[in-house]
Protein backbone atom coordinates (compact mmCIF):
# COMPACT_ATOMS: atom_id res chain seq x y z
CA UNK A 1 0.00 0.00 0.00
CA UNK A 2 0.89 3.30 -0.85
CA UNK A 3 0.99 5.85 1.82
CA UNK A 4 0.37 8.75 -0.95
CA UNK A 5 -2.42 6.87 -1.70
CA UNK A 6 -3.91 6.92 1.78
CA UNK A 7 -8.19 7.14 1.25
CA UNK A 8 -9.39 10.63 2.71
CA UNK A 9 -10.74 8.17 5.94
CA UNK A 10 -7.22 7.53 6.61
CA UNK A 11 -5.67 10.90 6.04
CA UNK A 12 -8.15 12.05 8.63
CA UNK A 13 -7.52 9.86 11.31
CA UNK A 14 -4.00 10.78 11.19
CA UNK A 15 -4.19 13.79 11.41
CA UNK A 16 -7.26 13.69 14.09
CA UNK A 17 -4.13 11.89 16.15
CA UNK A 18 -1.98 15.06 16.26
CA UNK A 19 -4.61 16.37 19.24
CA UNK A 20 -2.97 13.98 21.28
CA UNK A 21 0.68 14.00 22.76
CA UNK A 22 3.68 11.83 22.22
CA UNK A 23 5.11 12.79 25.60
CA UNK A 24 6.70 10.70 27.96
CA UNK A 25 4.35 10.72 30.64
CA UNK A 26 12.64 11.56 33.19
CA UNK A 27 33.94 3.59 38.61
CA UNK A 28 34.49 0.53 37.26
CA UNK A 29 33.55 -0.63 33.65
CA UNK A 30 31.02 -2.86 33.79
CA UNK A 31 32.38 -6.00 31.50
CA UNK A 32 28.74 -7.55 31.11
CA UNK A 33 29.42 -10.96 29.01
CA UNK A 34 26.02 -11.51 28.62
CA UNK A 35 25.55 -8.15 26.36
CA UNK A 36 26.54 -8.98 22.86
CA UNK A 37 29.73 -6.81 22.37
CA UNK A 38 30.33 -7.73 18.42
CA UNK A 39 27.35 -6.22 17.36
CA UNK A 40 26.47 -8.89 15.27
CA UNK A 41 29.99 -9.41 14.20
CA UNK A 42 30.19 -5.85 12.14
CA UNK A 43 33.10 -4.38 11.93
CA UNK A 44 32.66 -0.56 13.61
CA UNK A 45 35.35 0.29 10.93
CA UNK A 46 33.23 -0.88 7.42
CA UNK A 47 30.44 1.01 7.87
CA UNK A 48 27.79 -0.07 5.61
CA UNK A 49 27.47 1.52 2.10
CA UNK A 50 23.34 1.24 1.67
CA UNK A 51 21.34 3.98 1.76
CA UNK A 52 21.05 5.47 5.23
CA UNK A 53 17.96 4.61 7.45
CA UNK A 54 15.90 7.12 7.60
CA UNK A 55 13.95 7.67 11.15
CA UNK A 56 11.95 10.40 12.89
CA UNK A 57 12.56 10.60 16.63
CA UNK A 58 11.58 13.02 19.73
CA UNK A 59 13.99 11.97 21.66
CA UNK A 60 16.96 9.69 20.37
CA UNK A 61 20.34 11.93 19.08
CA UNK A 62 22.05 14.55 20.06
CA UNK A 63 21.36 17.30 22.17
CA UNK A 64 21.70 20.02 19.96
CA UNK A 65 21.44 20.17 15.85
CA UNK A 66 25.40 20.52 16.28
CA UNK A 67 25.73 17.43 18.45
CA UNK A 68 22.91 15.46 16.42
CA UNK A 69 25.59 15.35 13.37
CA UNK A 70 28.25 13.77 15.80
CA UNK A 71 25.78 11.79 17.27
CA UNK A 72 24.90 10.15 13.81
CA UNK A 73 28.74 9.78 13.04
CA UNK A 74 28.91 8.04 16.56
CA UNK A 75 26.46 5.39 15.31
CA UNK A 76 27.94 5.12 12.15
CA UNK A 77 31.26 4.50 13.53
CA UNK A 78 30.61 2.04 16.32
CA UNK A 79 27.42 0.24 14.77
CA UNK A 80 28.39 0.14 11.18
CA UNK A 81 25.43 1.48 9.96
CA UNK A 82 24.33 4.75 8.41
CA UNK A 83 21.39 6.40 9.82
CA UNK A 84 19.34 9.79 8.63
CA UNK A 85 17.93 10.90 12.08
CA UNK A 86 15.12 13.65 12.12
CA UNK A 87 14.98 14.73 15.86
CA UNK A 88 11.92 16.88 16.47
CA UNK A 89 11.67 18.75 19.77
CA UNK A 90 8.75 20.30 19.21
CA UNK A 91 5.26 19.34 18.15
CA UNK A 92 6.18 16.05 17.40
CA UNK A 93 3.01 14.11 16.81
CA UNK A 94 1.94 16.84 14.28
CA UNK A 95 4.82 15.94 12.46
CA UNK A 96 4.70 12.31 12.88
CA UNK A 97 1.57 12.77 11.64
CA UNK A 98 1.87 14.43 8.53
CA UNK A 99 5.10 12.39 7.74
CA UNK A 100 2.64 9.17 7.47
CA UNK A 101 -0.19 11.05 5.96
CA UNK A 102 2.30 12.60 2.94
CA UNK A 103 4.39 9.70 2.81
CA UNK A 104 7.80 11.07 3.35
CA UNK A 105 10.72 8.95 3.08
CA UNK A 106 11.02 7.17 6.42
CA UNK A 107 12.26 3.40 7.60
CA UNK A 108 10.98 3.39 11.26
CA UNK A 109 9.52 6.32 13.58
CA UNK A 110 9.07 6.96 17.29
CA UNK A 111 6.05 6.95 19.37
CA UNK A 112 4.18 6.00 22.59
CA UNK A 113 1.71 3.53 23.26
CA UNK A 114 -0.94 5.99 23.19
CA UNK A 115 0.03 7.73 19.58
CA UNK A 116 0.51 4.09 18.56
CA UNK A 117 -3.28 2.11 19.27
CA UNK A 118 -4.71 5.24 17.45
CA UNK A 119 -2.12 4.71 14.23
CA UNK A 120 -2.13 0.96 14.33
CA UNK A 121 -5.54 0.71 12.49
CA UNK A 122 -3.55 2.49 9.74
CA UNK A 123 -2.33 -0.35 8.30
CA UNK A 124 1.24 1.28 7.54
CA UNK A 125 2.90 -1.19 10.17
CA UNK A 126 5.23 -3.80 9.21
CA UNK A 127 4.95 -6.77 11.46
CA UNK A 128 8.16 -7.59 12.93
CA UNK A 129 7.58 -10.80 14.51
CA UNK A 130 9.93 -12.90 11.90
CA UNK A 131 12.60 -10.23 12.97
CA UNK A 132 12.65 -10.43 16.65
CA UNK A 133 12.29 -14.27 16.28
CA UNK A 134 15.72 -14.67 14.19
CA UNK A 135 17.35 -12.32 16.19
CA UNK A 136 19.61 -13.84 18.73
CA UNK A 137 19.45 -10.85 20.38
CA UNK A 138 15.69 -9.84 20.88
CA UNK A 139 14.50 -13.79 20.86
CA UNK A 140 16.94 -13.89 24.43
CA UNK A 141 15.19 -13.82 27.68
CA UNK A 142 18.21 -12.80 29.04
CA UNK A 143 18.04 -9.52 27.09
CA UNK A 144 13.79 -9.16 27.36
CA UNK A 145 11.64 -10.98 29.33
CA UNK A 146 9.63 -12.75 26.62
CA UNK A 147 6.65 -11.55 28.74
CA UNK A 148 6.81 -8.34 27.04
CA UNK A 149 6.88 -9.24 23.57
CA UNK A 150 4.00 -11.37 24.37
CA UNK A 151 2.37 -8.11 26.26
CA UNK A 152 2.47 -6.18 22.67
CA UNK A 153 1.83 -8.88 20.79
CA UNK A 154 -1.84 -8.07 18.55
CA UNK A 155 -4.73 -10.36 17.88
CA UNK A 156 -3.40 -11.30 14.36
CA UNK A 157 -0.23 -12.96 16.73
CA UNK A 158 1.65 -10.34 15.18
CA UNK A 159 4.51 -7.76 16.84
CA UNK A 160 4.99 -4.33 15.20
CA UNK A 161 7.40 -2.38 17.64
CA UNK A 162 10.67 -2.62 19.40
CA UNK A 163 10.47 -1.31 23.08
CA UNK A 164 12.74 2.59 23.18
CA UNK A 165 13.51 1.69 26.77
CA UNK A 166 12.51 1.11 30.07
CA UNK A 167 10.48 3.31 31.45
CA UNK A 168 9.92 3.29 34.26
CA UNK A 169 7.36 3.03 37.36
CA UNK A 170 6.00 4.78 40.20
CA UNK A 171 6.59 3.69 43.97
CA UNK A 172 6.41 4.64 47.92
CA UNK A 173 9.79 6.83 47.81
CA UNK A 174 10.51 6.26 51.73
CA UNK A 175 13.23 8.36 54.31
CA UNK A 176 14.90 5.38 55.23
CA UNK A 177 17.35 7.24 57.28
CA UNK A 178 13.79 8.69 59.35
CA UNK A 179 12.71 4.88 59.78
CA UNK A 180 15.99 3.70 61.32
CA UNK A 181 16.25 6.66 63.62
CA UNK A 182 12.86 6.12 64.74
CA UNK A 183 13.51 2.77 65.44
CA UNK A 184 10.74 1.62 62.44
CA UNK A 185 10.34 -1.17 60.14
CA UNK A 186 9.50 -0.68 56.56
CA UNK A 187 5.37 -0.59 56.16
CA UNK A 188 3.67 -3.16 54.06
CA UNK A 189 0.48 -2.88 55.06
CA UNK A 190 -2.11 0.33 55.55
CA UNK A 191 -2.29 0.28 59.16
CA UNK A 192 2.12 0.09 58.97
CA UNK A 193 1.67 3.05 57.24
CA UNK A 194 -0.13 4.63 59.28
CA UNK A 195 1.93 4.06 62.16
CA UNK A 196 4.80 5.10 60.06
CA UNK A 197 3.36 8.27 59.05
CA UNK A 198 2.13 9.19 62.68
CA UNK A 199 5.76 8.51 63.70
CA UNK A 200 7.34 11.30 60.70
CA UNK A 201 4.92 13.67 62.21
CA UNK A 202 5.05 13.75 65.56
CA UNK A 203 8.29 12.19 66.71
CA UNK A 204 10.63 14.60 65.03
CA UNK A 205 12.48 12.87 62.77
CA UNK A 206 14.34 15.39 61.52
CA UNK A 207 16.05 16.33 64.87
CA UNK A 208 15.59 20.00 64.68
CA UNK A 209 13.22 20.29 67.83
CA UNK A 210 10.24 21.93 65.77
CA UNK A 211 6.61 20.14 64.62
CA UNK A 212 7.59 21.07 60.90
CA UNK A 213 6.82 17.55 59.51
CA UNK A 214 4.20 15.47 57.57
CA UNK A 215 4.37 12.00 57.01
CA UNK A 216 3.23 11.70 53.64
CA UNK A 217 2.83 14.62 50.83
CA UNK A 218 1.19 14.19 47.57
CA UNK A 219 0.16 15.55 44.47
CA UNK A 220 -3.81 15.82 44.65
CA UNK A 221 -4.23 11.53 43.96
CA UNK A 222 -1.45 11.28 42.09
CA UNK A 223 -0.09 8.75 43.16
CA UNK A 224 -2.21 6.45 45.24
CA UNK A 225 -1.71 3.24 43.55
CA UNK A 226 0.72 1.68 45.77
CA UNK A 227 -2.11 1.83 48.54
CA UNK A 228 -4.95 1.20 46.05
CA UNK A 229 -3.17 -2.04 45.56
CA UNK A 230 -4.49 -3.22 49.08
CA UNK A 231 -7.74 -4.03 47.56
CA UNK A 232 -6.67 -5.36 44.15
CA UNK A 233 -7.03 -2.53 42.41
CA UNK A 234 -4.93 -1.04 39.33
CA UNK A 235 -5.16 2.50 37.95
CA UNK A 236 -6.69 3.29 34.70
CA UNK A 237 -9.55 1.71 32.91
CA UNK A 238 -10.94 -1.93 32.50
CA UNK A 239 -13.24 -4.30 30.86
CA UNK A 240 -15.39 -6.82 33.16
CA UNK A 241 -15.93 -10.43 32.00
CA UNK A 242 -18.99 -8.96 29.66
CA UNK A 243 -17.10 -6.38 27.97
CA UNK A 244 -17.80 -3.46 29.82
CA UNK A 245 -16.00 -0.60 30.71
CA UNK A 246 -15.31 0.25 34.52
CA UNK A 247 -12.07 2.63 36.26
CA UNK A 248 -11.36 0.66 39.26
CA UNK A 249 -10.60 3.74 41.68
CA UNK A 250 -14.10 4.59 41.11
CA UNK A 251 -15.68 1.30 42.43
CA UNK A 252 -16.93 0.60 45.87
CA UNK A 253 -13.68 -1.80 46.42
CA UNK A 254 -12.15 1.42 46.47
CA UNK A 255 -13.98 3.49 49.33
CA UNK A 256 -11.77 2.11 52.11
CA UNK A 257 -8.65 3.44 50.53
CA UNK A 258 -9.93 7.21 50.10
CA UNK A 259 -11.16 6.90 53.83
CA UNK A 260 -8.26 5.94 55.16
CA UNK A 261 -6.68 8.54 53.34
CA UNK A 262 -9.19 11.26 55.07
CA UNK A 263 -7.92 10.00 58.14
CA UNK A 264 -4.70 10.68 57.18
CA UNK A 265 -5.65 14.55 56.43
CA UNK A 266 -7.76 14.74 59.60
CA UNK A 267 -5.15 13.72 61.83
CA UNK A 268 -2.47 16.10 60.54
CA UNK A 269 -0.63 13.38 59.08
CA UNK A 270 -1.15 14.51 55.45
CA UNK A 271 0.64 17.23 53.72
CA UNK A 272 -1.91 19.79 53.43
CA UNK A 273 -1.57 21.45 50.39
CA UNK A 274 -1.88 17.64 48.89
CA UNK A 275 -4.60 18.92 46.43
CA UNK A 276 -3.11 21.69 44.98
CA UNK A 277 0.46 20.65 45.11
CA UNK A 278 2.80 20.17 41.76
CA UNK A 279 5.50 17.33 41.51
CA UNK A 280 8.26 19.81 42.47
CA UNK A 281 6.62 20.57 45.51
CA UNK A 282 6.56 17.76 46.40
CA UNK A 283 9.62 17.02 45.61
CA UNK A 284 10.93 19.81 47.93
CA UNK A 285 8.81 18.50 50.84
CA UNK A 286 11.10 15.62 50.90
CA UNK A 287 14.61 17.63 50.09
CA UNK A 288 13.56 20.07 52.42
CA UNK A 289 13.07 17.32 55.26
CA UNK A 290 9.62 18.49 55.77
CA UNK A 291 7.85 15.18 54.51
CA UNK A 292 8.91 11.37 54.93
CA UNK A 293 6.94 9.49 52.08
CA UNK A 294 6.05 10.59 48.21
CA UNK A 295 4.67 8.46 45.27
CA UNK A 296 7.02 8.85 42.64
CA UNK A 297 8.89 7.86 39.70
CA UNK A 298 11.72 5.07 41.03
CA UNK A 299 14.56 7.01 39.00
CA UNK A 300 13.97 9.74 41.60
CA UNK A 301 15.17 7.18 44.27
CA UNK A 302 18.95 7.73 43.10
CA UNK A 303 17.93 11.22 42.10
CA UNK A 304 16.76 12.30 45.64
CA UNK A 305 20.00 10.23 47.20
CA UNK A 306 22.55 11.99 44.63
CA UNK A 307 21.30 15.66 45.23
CA UNK A 308 21.61 15.38 48.81
CA UNK A 309 24.93 13.80 49.36
CA UNK A 310 26.53 15.30 46.28
CA UNK A 311 26.63 18.13 48.07
CA UNK A 312 26.84 16.71 51.47
CA UNK A 313 28.77 13.43 51.93
CA UNK A 314 27.65 13.06 55.16
CA UNK A 315 24.02 13.93 55.20
CA UNK A 316 21.86 10.25 56.48
CA UNK A 317 19.58 11.63 53.95
CA UNK A 318 18.57 8.34 52.45
CA UNK A 319 15.06 7.40 49.83
CA UNK A 320 14.39 3.42 49.36
CA UNK A 321 12.01 2.16 46.85
CA UNK A 322 9.23 0.58 48.62
CA UNK A 323 6.85 -2.16 46.67
CA UNK A 324 2.92 -1.78 46.71
CA UNK A 325 1.15 -2.97 49.61
CA UNK A 326 -0.14 -6.67 48.65
CA UNK A 327 -3.64 -7.66 48.48
CA UNK A 328 -5.78 -10.92 50.53
CA UNK A 329 -4.29 -12.99 47.67
CA UNK A 330 -0.86 -11.61 47.84
CA UNK A 331 -1.17 -9.71 44.63
CA UNK A 332 0.29 -6.12 44.32
CA UNK A 333 0.59 -4.10 41.49
CA UNK A 334 2.63 -0.44 40.99
CA UNK A 335 1.81 1.92 37.48
CA UNK A 336 4.52 1.69 34.67
CA UNK A 337 5.28 4.53 32.20
CA UNK A 338 3.65 3.97 29.04
CA UNK A 339 5.67 1.86 26.51
CA UNK A 340 7.75 4.37 23.77
CA UNK A 341 7.61 2.25 20.72
CA UNK A 342 9.62 2.29 17.29
CA UNK A 343 7.86 0.94 14.52
CA UNK A 344 9.25 0.24 10.94
CA UNK A 345 6.68 1.87 7.96
CA UNK A 346 5.77 -1.23 5.49
CA UNK A 347 6.57 1.63 2.85
CA UNK A 348 10.56 1.21 3.74
CA UNK A 349 12.78 0.46 1.14
CA UNK A 350 15.29 -0.48 3.75
CA UNK A 351 13.81 -3.03 6.77
CA UNK A 352 16.32 -5.04 6.98
CA UNK A 353 19.18 -2.11 7.94
CA UNK A 354 16.24 -0.45 9.71
CA UNK A 355 15.83 -3.41 12.20
CA UNK A 356 19.14 -3.53 12.63
CA UNK A 357 19.45 -0.40 13.90
CA UNK A 358 16.57 -1.27 16.12
CA UNK A 359 18.51 -4.22 17.20
CA UNK A 360 22.13 -2.55 17.60
CA UNK A 361 21.40 0.55 18.44
CA UNK A 362 18.82 -0.25 21.42
CA UNK A 363 20.18 -3.66 22.89
CA UNK A 364 23.62 -3.83 22.35
CA UNK A 365 26.23 -2.84 24.72
CA UNK A 366 27.68 -0.21 22.54
CA UNK A 367 24.84 1.42 21.03
CA UNK A 368 23.30 1.33 24.93
CA UNK A 369 26.13 3.26 25.47
CA UNK A 370 25.47 5.50 22.68
CA UNK A 371 21.95 6.13 23.53
CA UNK A 372 22.84 6.68 27.07
CA UNK A 373 26.48 8.50 27.43
CA UNK A 374 26.94 9.53 24.08
CA UNK A 375 29.92 10.51 22.01
CA UNK A 376 33.39 9.26 22.89
CA UNK A 377 35.68 11.88 23.30
CA UNK A 378 32.95 14.35 23.35
CA UNK A 379 30.33 13.40 26.12
CA UNK A 380 32.74 11.01 27.61
CA UNK A 381 36.43 9.10 27.52
CA UNK A 382 37.74 6.10 28.90
CA UNK A 383 41.01 6.75 30.89
CA UNK A 384 42.79 3.98 32.64
CA UNK A 385 39.48 1.43 31.86
CA UNK A 386 37.21 3.81 33.35
CA UNK A 387 34.46 5.61 31.33
CA UNK A 388 34.71 9.21 32.73
CA UNK A 389 31.78 12.14 31.62
CA UNK A 390 32.89 15.61 30.68
CA UNK A 391 31.83 18.20 31.36
CA UNK A 392 29.65 18.00 28.82
CA UNK A 393 28.50 15.17 29.29
CA UNK A 394 27.51 15.91 32.75
CA UNK A 395 25.14 18.59 31.26
CA UNK A 396 23.96 15.74 29.24
CA UNK A 397 23.16 13.53 32.32
CA UNK A 398 23.36 10.20 30.32
CA UNK A 399 20.74 10.55 27.93
CA UNK A 400 20.78 10.63 24.34
CA UNK A 401 17.06 8.66 24.26
CA UNK A 402 17.40 6.42 26.49
CA UNK A 403 18.38 6.74 30.63
CA UNK A 404 17.54 3.00 31.17
CA UNK A 405 17.57 0.27 28.61
CA UNK A 406 15.09 -2.72 28.05
CA UNK A 407 18.29 -4.87 28.46
CA UNK A 408 18.00 -6.99 31.46
CA UNK A 409 21.34 -8.02 32.00
CA UNK A 410 23.08 -4.76 30.71
CA UNK A 411 25.31 -3.17 33.77
CA UNK A 412 25.91 0.32 32.79
CA UNK A 413 29.71 1.47 32.93
CA UNK A 414 28.80 3.82 35.40
CA UNK A 415 27.99 3.64 39.17
CA UNK A 416 24.76 3.52 39.92
CA UNK A 417 23.00 5.67 42.52
CA UNK A 418 22.11 4.87 46.27
CA UNK A 419 19.11 2.39 45.98
CA UNK A 420 18.08 2.92 42.19
CA UNK A 421 18.72 -0.36 41.05
CA UNK A 422 16.39 -2.29 43.91
CA UNK A 423 14.06 0.52 43.14
CA UNK A 424 13.75 -0.29 39.53
CA UNK A 425 13.76 -4.38 39.90
CA UNK A 426 11.10 -3.58 42.04
CA UNK A 427 9.08 -1.65 39.60
CA UNK A 428 10.00 -4.57 36.80
CA UNK A 429 8.15 -7.06 39.22
CA UNK A 430 5.42 -5.18 40.12
CA UNK A 431 5.11 -2.60 37.47
CA UNK A 432 2.01 -2.55 35.19
CA UNK A 433 0.95 0.14 32.30
CA UNK A 434 -2.30 1.30 32.61
CA UNK A 435 -4.92 0.87 29.81
CA UNK A 436 -5.88 4.33 28.44
CA UNK A 437 -8.67 5.19 25.83
CA UNK A 438 -9.74 9.00 24.61
CA UNK A 439 -11.85 9.71 27.28
CA UNK A 440 -9.45 8.81 30.19
CA UNK A 441 -7.92 12.31 31.07
CA UNK A 442 -11.32 13.71 31.31
CA UNK A 443 -12.45 10.61 33.34
CA UNK A 444 -9.58 10.78 35.74
CA UNK A 445 -10.39 14.89 36.46
CA UNK A 446 -13.64 13.33 37.56
CA UNK A 447 -11.90 10.88 39.83
CA UNK A 448 -9.74 13.75 41.52
CA UNK A 449 -12.47 16.41 41.89
CA UNK A 450 -14.26 13.62 43.87
CA UNK A 451 -11.55 11.98 45.69
CA UNK A 452 -9.83 14.90 46.73
CA UNK A 453 -13.65 15.71 48.41
CA UNK A 454 -13.71 12.65 50.45
CA UNK A 455 -9.96 13.23 51.76
CA UNK A 456 -10.83 16.65 52.66
CA UNK A 457 -13.42 14.90 54.84
CA UNK A 458 -15.68 17.23 52.79
CA UNK A 459 -17.91 13.67 51.76
CA UNK A 460 -17.06 10.20 52.92
CA UNK A 461 -15.40 7.52 50.56
CA UNK A 462 -18.72 5.76 49.60
CA UNK A 463 -20.53 9.29 48.55
CA UNK A 464 -17.47 10.28 46.80
CA UNK A 465 -17.41 7.32 44.72
CA UNK A 466 -21.53 7.34 44.26
CA UNK A 467 -20.60 10.70 42.87
CA UNK A 468 -17.83 9.17 40.59
CA UNK A 469 -19.90 7.04 39.07
CA UNK A 470 -22.95 9.14 38.51
CA UNK A 471 -21.01 11.38 36.45
CA UNK A 472 -18.61 8.81 34.66
CA UNK A 473 -21.50 7.29 33.77
CA UNK A 474 -23.48 10.52 32.42
CA UNK A 475 -20.96 10.98 30.39
CA UNK A 476 -20.48 7.57 28.83
CA UNK A 477 -16.91 7.46 30.59
CA UNK A 478 -17.86 4.45 32.03
CA UNK A 479 -20.70 1.34 30.89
Amino acid sequence: MKIKKLSALLICLLVLTSITGCGKDKESMGNDANIRNDVNDIDAEEVDNTEPVKILSAITGGKDPDEHVLWQKEIERVLGIKVDITKIANEYVTKLTATLASGDDMDIVYMNSGQFEKLFKTGLFEPLTKYIENSPILSDPDVVDPKEWERIRREDGEIYAVFNKYEGGRMPLIRRDWLEKLGLEEPSTLDEYYEVFKAFTHNDPDGNNKDDTYGLTLKAIYDIQPFMSAYGLFDGEAQDENGKWYIPWATEEAVPVYDWLAKLYEEGLLDPNFATNTSSACREMILSNRAGMFVYWDNWVGLFNSKVRSKEPDNPFEIKGLPPILDENGNGVLTSGQDGLWVMLKTSKNKDQAFRFLESAFYTREGIIINTLGIEGHDYNIENGKYVLTETGEQHAMDHGIVVPKTLNYESPMPQPLNYEEARDIVIKYGKSEILRDTTKDAKEIIKKHAIQAILGVVNGEKAVEDMQKELKAKKFID
